[in-house]
């Protein structure tokens, strides 16, 4: 019920927002701006606010550099203040996703190269080393093995950790 209330009164007032304006120019050639109609006395003209109509986006897109000298000569309208507003943050939000893409990339790749050296060094220790099989079962490595592994982890440093 409240919110219904609410509404009503939002909509009186947006009605009571849209009022007329009268230009009365008088028998002297003041000129006079009023809610109420001028006298009978007076030059009377009605002026209307209309909202200027928004531009597509294809049509902005297609007509950049014819439009950008056209619309330095004049004043931007609200209309335009707000896509150009739009297309700011939307460009700022695409960056920053970028620039959040580039650092997980980047951290990804320093872990690889931290993994990488990490089982380098474990393989040039001299321990014994052990896999598991698709079974689960624990076998260990032989030393052609644990060669053919060092080339491996080598090659894995030297594209992860440039």
């Amino acid at each position: 019920m409240i919110r219904t209330g609410f509404l009503l009164g939002a909509l009186l007032a947006a009605g009571a927002a849209q009022a007329q304006v009268y230009k009365c120019v008088d028998t002297g050639g003041k000129t006079v701006y009023s809610q109420v109609p001028c006298p009978k006395a007076s030059k009377a003209t009605t002026l209307q606010r209309t909202a200027p109509a928004v531009p597509q986006a294809a049509a902005t897109k297609g007509d950049a550099g014819k439009g950008d000298a056209a619309k330095a000569s004049g004043p931007k309208t609200t209309a335009e203040m707000e896509q150009d507003f739009r297309k700011r943050r939307l460009e700022q939000e695409e960056a920053r996703k970028k620039q959040d893409q580039a650092m997980g990339d980047a951290k990804a790749k320093q872990e690889n190269c931290r993994n990488a050296r990490l089982s380098l060094a474990n393989l040039e220790s001299g321990a014994r080393q052990s896999r598991t099989n698709e079974k689960g079962e624990r076998y260990f490595l032989d030393d052609g093995q644990i060669a053919s592994e060092k080339d491996r982890m080598r090659r894995a440093v030297e594209a992860s950790c440039k």
